[in-house]
């Protein structure tokens, strides 16, 4: 009855599975977990490979990095049961009932979102920016508030969904690098009039990144939006935003002052005590550079 999908890329996540796979055994219903891992490094996989000895759990390997989107429509098409929970690797179990909670919605809606939360105490001064930037905007988004923009607000860190509802709006495979895949996935949800429940049912992130990864994958997911800004218009405040300063004929100036700026910006969102105003405009900055042409 329930297929639990994790995609791994150099992270251990044998714990995860081990939590998981005793909350399952207390549902007394068929069950399956499926890692599946996007070419990591052998270390990663060496400890992972524990997840084949756990009663009802697989590690699956991949000898090429196929992208967030890929991987999961893969675990998709090799799960075997009704109800398929996906969920990052990088993921903790807050409550013994994670499964239970789900499971009781099971036929309220197609495709359930349980949330996220972050740990109460920053773990290192190096994940600060994840840290100070995801803390922020937590309150913003329980169950009720998510609820108010149900397709927007969607993240593929930890939603349920019925298999035959997913085999059918599978994510977009075009989106090849970091970032939007699951914006486009609750867009096509909402092309079609699939109902989004939202429920408190959070797993912890603890795999956030330092703050140099934080602005490269920020980069990265820019120029994503770039390259698919057609797909992605009018579901993007990056792009409710690029649009206002076109229209003020104020890109240029965006874009010149980032340029003046750049060095001090990130010297600050590099360091234990970023400011998110200056992360905003980082991004803001970034996107207009880029698509000036820039890198």
């Amino acid at each position: 009855m329930l297929s639990i999908l994790i995609p791994a890329y150099n992270y251990v996540c044998v714990k995860l599975v081990t939590d998981l796979q005793q909350q399952a055994e207390r549902l007394e219903c068929p069950y399956e977990i499926l890692v599946a891992d996007d070419a990591s490094e052998e270390a990663f996989k060496r400890e992972n490979r524990k997840i084949n000895g756990i009663p009802g759990c697989k590690y699956i390997e991949l000898q090429e990095n196929v992208g967030r989107s890929r991987i999961r429509n893969i675990l998709g098409h090799l799960a075997r049961y009704d109800y398929l929970i996906f969920m990052d690797c990088d993921a903790s179990v807050v409550g013994s009932d994670f499964l239970s909670r789900y499971m009781a919605v099971r036929n309220a809606a197609e495709v359930v979102y349980g949330g996220l939360v972050h740990p109460e105490q920053l773990p290192s001064p190096e994940v600060s920016l994840a840290y100070l930037y995801e803390k922020n905007a937590e309150p913003h988004f329980t169950a009720e508030k998510r609820a108010l923009h149900p397709y927007k607000v969607f993240r593929t860190f930890n939603f349920m969904i019925l298999r035959e509802t997913f085999l059918k709006h599978p994510f977009d495979e075009t989106i090849t690098h970091y970032g939007h895949e699951d914006t486009l996935f609750g867009l096509a949800l909402k092309k079609e009039g699939i109902k989004i429940l939202h429920i408190d049912n959070p797993l912890m992130n603890c795999g956030l990144d330092t703050n140099l990864n934080v602005l490269r994958k920020t980069e990265e997911s820019l120029r994503t939006l770039y390259v698919h800004r057609k797909k992605l218009e009018g579901s993007s405040e990056m792009l409710r935003l690029y649009g206002i300063l076109q229209r003020l004929h104020l890109v240029s100036f965006v874009f010149l002052l980032f340029r003046l700026c750049e060095p001090m910006l990130r010297r600050n969102l590099y360091g234990r005590h970023p400011n998110l105003y200056f992360f905003a405009f980082y991004k803001i900055g970034y996107y207009c550079n880029f698509a000036k042409g820039g890198k």
